[in-house]
């Protein structure tokens, strides 16, 4: 924690806790009635530390959910009532460091962890190869052995080795296993640091009587290969923290804005940037904002979001989002939302709440393991008494085998690494998994159903012919109405109606699935569906399309609008119906354009004319069978389907609400990605399933044989080492989604 310098002697309480409240002033908000505590816990090493302190806070008044993730090492905690500092008292308490979760100090906890992880292995590594040198000698001279006076030699130079080793480069072990001791919650940290003391303090006292064996050796090599493990997994962390703090990572800390009153630009923090500053970005500039150009024209890489890491052309009137970078034109954007309105910083928090979640293995497996622990001491005491009774010289080393190689770590890093590993891949492929349970879902399912306009079809509507109902009224009027109550629309059919606006509509409502009404002139006009604009059924006119009403006291006109399929879907149904999946069609557009759309993609389960609610029934319905359905779609009257969905997926939707009712975002404005989302998610569940069934298997497998003493000290604490790194390297080709 920070150190806090004392004024004076009389108020040294009230600094530490203002200088604490300063420090984690920036991890607790507020939102819709609950307050969030987000912090770093550097120091949890195991699943039965998370457990520990999830068991802890949540028995805590007012709290609503504890969650933590072992990747990050990140504890989040959502409450009522009462003071976010309880918590974190709460946390220091049970022998923890809780920091603020800012990423400049998980980074650097991360940093000096590895630091000084080095310096440990370092230690045992040169140690041990020393000591091997020495124990080299008793192991060539055979039976006959060496002369006491050498014997003892080796002994105290050996002990001189293995001290630092077994103290020092140890110390990780020792220290988690105390805590976890004294909060009677015994993790992986205590058999291990029981292996190192117990052998290292029986070599000690024989080498002080010059009787029975010493295993230093042992003690060396146990402690340099569980440190190797440690290591690897600390450089999996540090990769997966880099890739989680998108905006620290791709936004500069300032910018210049520009004031049209002031002649030279102000630098301001870029959280602090107001909507409405102008700002100038030259080439190979980061956008640090999400705004519209106002002049210049130019190519912008937004791979950041999307992964696709070809240019997009970008001129006046066109959006830009912060974390993309400029290419090559020089473009004035004026900010258009505040920080933490920006996508790259909803994308972040989607991305921080996804590594929260545990999936059922991994839950279970940390059950395991909780309970595994115990096992292994008792395992371990009733073994060396076994064959100390049965007058085995071996008994101790048997012991010390059983005790080492029985460790549930392969067990506990199984499911964490696999699934944290496999969200940061799908960010970097351009896909924002914001419920933790969706690639679980989404790979045991079986349905799908599509929303149409902006989701099988481009949503690039473009307007086709115009009948005019009643005299006295021309096509251009009908236009300005209609582009009137449309403005600030965020559906794809107003951006239909996207021009000059020379008319401003009043008292504005847009009704999802529906339509828009509001004042314009002083009339009353509604836009959209036949009963919605005029409370009456209404023949369209025959064409085909979506045709659209505008009314008054009247219907007054019929718009045409004319959408056309996405390039990729045909491509896209025909790949998800080989992988097995059945395919509907829900819209809410009429019969005729709905079957035109469903006779190219090829899709014979169609339903037109639903509203949003008939959406929600009809994911239901199929629910009810116990079908488990996945909803696709990109509007407002998608959101509820997508909720009531066993998983959801929104295509590059416009509006936030959207983002937050899918459990998934694709960000690259296409569905190529749908069929690969598919196929990576049953391979995360494969690989998560190998992951838990080799560490099952492998400690099922050898604490027989260490039991029946077929395995050395050395041999175990190698095995046990080995398991976790084939672990943590098998999750690891999750890192990157292949097409």
């Amino acid at each position: 924690m920070m150190s806090v310098t004392r004024e004076s002697a009389s108020q040294p309480a009230i600094t530490a806790a203002a200088a604490r409240r300063l420090e984690f002033a920036d991890s607790i908000f507020t939102h819709a009635g609950q307050t969030r505590l987000s912090m770093r816990v550097p120091d949890i090493r195991c699943a039965a530390c998370s457990l520990k302190i999830e068991r802890q806070l949540s028995n805590m008044p007012d709290v609503a959910r504890v969650a933590t993730n072992l990747a990050d090492k990140r504890v989040v905690v959502d409450f009522s009532a009462g003071d976010a500092f309880s918590f974190v008292d709460a946390v220091e308490k049970l022998g923890f460091t809780p920091l603020p979760d800012r990423a400049n100090l998980a980074q650097a906890a991360l940093h000096e962890e590895r630091k000084s992880m080095l310096a440990r292995l370092g230690v045992a590594g040169i140690g041990m190869m020393q000591v091997m040198m020495f124990a080299l000698a008793g192991y060539v001279a055979g039976p006959v052995g060496i002369e006491p006076a050498y014997e003892g030699l080796m002994r105290w130079a050996s002990l001189a080795v293995a001290t630092p080793i077994a103290i020092y480069s140890a110390m990780p072990f020792h220290q988690g296993a105390w805590r976890d001791l004294r909060n009677r919650h015994p993790g992986m940290d205590v058999p291990i640091s029981l292996a190192i003391l117990a052998a290292y303090g029986l070599s000690l006292v024989n080498t002080v009587w010059l009787d029975g064996a010493v295993y230093y050796d042992s003690v060396s090599m146990f402690a340099f290969l569980l440190l190797i493990g440690r290591y690897v997994e600390l450089g999996s962390r540090q990769k997966y923290q880099v890739s989680q703090n998108l905006n620290d990572h791709l936004l500069p800390a300032s910018v210049q804005i520009f004031d049209p009153q002031e002649r030279n630009p102000t630098y301001v923090l870029v959280k602090a940037v107001p909507v409405g500053a102008r700002l100038m970005i030259g080439p190979d500039q980061v956008i640090p904002v999400d705004g519209m150009v106002l002049r210049g024209q130019t190519s912008v890489n937004e791979s950041a979001f999307t992964g696709e890491s070809l240019p997009v052309s970008k001129k006046a009137g066109m959006t830009v989002l912060a974390g993309s970078m400029n290419i090559e034109g020089e473009i004035w954007v004026e900010c258009t939302a505040p920080y933490e309105e920006f996508v790259l910083t909803r994308i972040s928090a989607l991305f921080r709440e996804s590594g929260l979640y545990k999936p059922r293995f991994s839950q279970l497996a940390d059950r395991i393991a909780g309970v595994f622990v115990v096992f292994i001491l008792f395992a371990t005491a009733a073994c060396g008494l076994y064959w100390y009774a049965a007058g085995s010289a071996q008994w101790f080393s048997i012991a010390l085998a059983v005790l080492v190689v029985s460790c549930p770590c392969a067990l506990s890093l199984a499911t964490p690494v696999a699934y944290t590993v496999a969200v940061s891949a799908l960010r970097n492929y351009g896909v924002v998994v914001r419920n933790g349970a969706f690639l679980e879902r989404l790979a045991e399912s079986g349905d799908i159903i599509f929303d149409k306009t902006g989701t099988l079809t481009t949503g690039k509507l473009h307007i086709g012919r115009i009948q005019l109902l009643v005299p006295d009224l021309d096509e251009a009027r009908v236009l300005a109405v209609a582009a009137a109550l449309e403005r600030g629309c965020l559906h794809p059919i107003a951006r239909a109606f996207a021009r000059a606006v020379e008319l401003q509509a009043l008292a504005v409502v847009s009704t999802a699935g529906e339509g828009v009404s509001g004042l314009v002139e002083g009339v009353q006009y509604q836009l959209g569906k036949a009963e919605f604009a005029c409370g009456k059924p209404l023949a369209a006119p025959p064409e085909t399309g979506m045709w659209v009403l505008l009314a008054a006291a009247e219907p007054l006109a019929w718009v045409q609008l004319i959408d056309e399929p996405r390039p990729e879907s045909g491509r896209v149904v025909a790949s998800l119906q080989g992988l097995g999946f059945v395919l509907s069609l829900l819209t809410g557009d009429a019969e005729a354009e709905a079957q035109r759309i469903a006779r190219l993609m090829a899709i014979s389960d169609v339903s037109a004319g639903v509203t949003p609610a008939d959406k929600v029934a009809a994911v239901q319905r199929r629910q009810a069978d116990g079908r488990r359905v996945v909803m696709v779609g990109d509007g407002i009257n998608d959101a509820a389907a997508m909720a009531s969905a066993h998983a959801s997926i929104a295509v590059s939707p416009a509006d936030v609400v959207v983002q937050e009712a899918a459990d998934a975002t694709l960000l690259t404005n296409s569905l190529t990605s749908l069929p690969t989302l598919i196929v990576f998610a049953r391979q995360v569940r494969r690989v998560i399933r190998q992951n838990v069934s080799w560490a099952i298997v492998y400690n099922l497998s050898v604490i027989p044989l260490a039991m029946a003493g077929l395995l050395q000290p050395w041999m175990a604490a190698l095995g046990m080492s080995v398991s976790s790194l084939l672990v943590v390297f098998n999750a690891n080709r999750l890192r990157k989604v292949q097409d």
